[in-house]
């Protein structure tokens, strides 16, 4: 007879089966349903047309893993989670300043399209940080523990983002696995999956819709707030990647991600000796 971590176990392989279908054959298939163009409401249509389905799939496998809800104060969560994120965006940012690759460009477009990015930011940081940070990730601590959990979640994170092609090269694949390693262990840790989705949603647009660093060189469908770019060598983030293939954002995340580690260590050695 098979335990319920085990039952949990195969619903969370079937879960991702779901979804890297989803992520493989949904964008073509979303895009020939909306027959092309551009613009922020076709972008918008899309991302919420891939990720509302993949959110469903997070939030409802949650539920039959009976995995508990937010502990302490969500909200106190997420304001801590935003400001480790941003201040990670931010941190980066200031790399490629001093790699001199950073430019000003103008002072960006702060239309009434930026609440739209919001939201659809907020959408697709979800359905990511349930599937990956609020189910499979718990379900396999279960049965494998947090220290060998997090750092596979956030390889399988990093490969799907490969796979749809939404990143390319060795730099990118490596900063996706170090935000994975970042958001899985906020997320295992006091701040929970609140801080995770805080941090993940406050990068995202921080990058996007503040400083106008995704897409490189220009600004993306729903503006921003400032519009900086990323010119000259590759490995600081002067190519189409930006920020994301650059190694500031490498150096940045890492400095996160030990100081999560060192801070995690400190609370298991003052649990371990009470």
């Amino acid at each position: 007879m098979m335990t319920q971590p085990v039952r949990n176990g195969l619903a969370a392989l079937i879960g991702l089966g779901l979804v890297i279908l989803l992520l493989r054959f949904g964008p073509a298939l979303v895009g020939g349903w909306m027959g092309g163009g551009e613009g922020a409401w076709v972008e918008s249509g899309f991302t919420l047309a891939l990720f509302g389905p993949m959110l469903l799939i997070g939030w409802a496998g949650r539920r039959l893993a009976g995995l508990p809800g937010a502990v302490g104060s969500p909200w106190r969560s997420l304001g801590l989670g935003a400001a480790t994120g941003l201040g990670g965006v931010l941190l980066a940012t200031g790399y490629t300043a001093l790699a001199g690759t950073l430019a000003w460009v103008q002072r960006g477009d702060a239309g009434p399209l930026l609440a739209l990015g919001l939201f659809v930011i907020a959408v697709q940081v979800a359905a990511e940080e349930y599937v990956f940070r609020g189910w499979l990730q718990p379900v396999l601590v279960t049965l494998v523990g947090r220290w060998a959990a997090v750092p596979l979640i956030s390889a399988i994170f990093a490969a799907l983002h490969l796979m749809t092609g939404s990143a390319s090269g060795a730099v990118a694949l490596l900063n996706l696995f170090l935000g994975g390693m970042l958001f899985g262990l906020i997320a295992a840790g006091p701040l929970g999956l609140a801080g995770a989705f805080g941090a993940h949603f406050a990068w995202n647009i921080g990058e996007q819709l503040l400083l106008g660093l995704d897409p490189n060189p220009g600004i993306g469908a729903f503006g921003a707030m400032i519009d900086l770019d990323l010119r000259g060598l590759p490995l600081w983030g002067g190519s189409d990647q930006g920020l994301n293939g650059s190694l500031a954002m490498s150096l940045s995340l890492l400095a996160l991600v030990v100081g999560r580690l060192l801070a995690d260590r400190s609370v298991d050695a003052k649990v371990a000796t009470t």
